[in-house]
Order: C-alpha cells, then structure tokens, then sequence
C-alpha cells in the first residue's frame, strides 16, 4: 500500500459522509461516471471498490473535488458538508448549473480554468488556464467528447461539436464543426478527424 493510499484510509471519516451524500444527490449517476473517469488516469485504482475510488480522488485531486461540489451544490446543506470537509481548487470556476453540466468531464489542470457555458456535453477534457464564457449576454455550447487545450478561449454565442479539438491557445468566436481540430487566431480548421 502506498503513501497516498494509506492517507486515503486515514481520512475515511472524511470520505465516507461525502460519499452518502453523494450518493444521495439527483446527479449520484454523473458523479459515478465523473469517479469511473477519473479513475481511469490511475493505474492504482485497479480492483478497488467505488468508495476508494471516490476517496483517493476527493484526497489527491482538488480538481475533481469542485466538480464534486458542482453536482452537490444544488443541495445547500449536502454543499456545505463537503465544502467544509474538502478544500476545493480556488482557481478553477465551475459557474454551470449541475443539470448542464455532462457526465464524465475531466480537469486535466484546473489552474486559472474558467468555464461558464450554456451547456457541456459528456466526457470532454479541459486543460489549464482555459476560458469558456460569456462575452456579455451569449456564452457557448460544448458537444461531448470535446477536448479544449491548453490556454484557448471560447466564448461568445458558438457551438462547438461532438468529437472535436480545441488547440492550445486558440481564440474561438465561431462555430467548430464536430471531429474537427481548430488552432490560432482566430480560431480555424486545421484537420478533420477521423471518423474511426
């Protein structure tokens, strides 16, 4: 057992109140999605029971922690419990309610990571220092299985389809059509991706 486990087990008095929280909560679907994709970045993780998942990563990953309250905080008090028992990354800004927000969404980096849309899709990844957000009255829609590199804005009323890239950096003001890669500044398309 490593180090990081045995903090895992250590800290169960914490875990284990969030955990029934959870899975008391409407969202108890997404977070099980949300804790098998997370999972999944930790080899560790193999032939452990979904509480130890859960546990590891509301102790290892601040991250995972404010998609966590995302999910809960349409029940104050279940919010208030897990706030108060998990610091959650200061510098990344879930501002979505949790019924917009899809299943199996993955912070690879929540540093300086803002995201404010009208609608995420399920299993997108975001990378650091990202902005998806308003430009006044309009903000986007993200498809699923949508990657958003690092450093690139999205905002504005866009839509951007299932399957595709946002390159690192990149400044979208435009629709992204869906299995695409866009890059630059502005943003354009710089391939197609395979439907396979």
């Amino acid at each position: 057992m490593g180090y990081k486990w045995f903090v895992v087990y250590m800290n169960m008095w914490r875990i284990v109140p969030v955990y029934i929280l959870v899975r008391k909560s409407k969202f108890h679907e997404k977070i099980r999605v949300d804790n098998e994709v997370w999972a999944k970045k930790n080899p560790s993780n193999t032939g452990k029971s979904a509480l130890t998942i859960f546990g590891y990563n509301m102790m290892t990953t601040k991250e995972f922690r404010n998609v966590i309250l995302n999910r809960l905080h349409r029940n104050p008090f279940s919010y208030c419990i897990a706030r108060f028992l998990f610091k959650p990354l200061e510098s990344l800004y879930i501002n979505m309610a949790p019924e917009k927000l899809g299943a199996g969404i993955y912070f690879q980096h929540g540093f300086a990571t803002i995201l404010a849309a009208k609608e995420v899709g399920e299993f997108c990844n975001i990378n650091q220092q990202v902005t998806v957000g308003y430009n006044g009255e309009e903000a986007p829609v993200i498809g699923s299985k949508v990657t958003i590199c690092a450093g690139a804005i999205v905002i504005g009323n866009v839509k951007i389809g299932d399957g595709a890239t946002v390159g690192a950096g990149a400044v979208v003001t435009h629709d992204v059509p869906a299995n695409t890669v866009v890059a630059g500044v502005p943003a354009s398309i710089i391939r197609k991706k395979s439907e396979h």
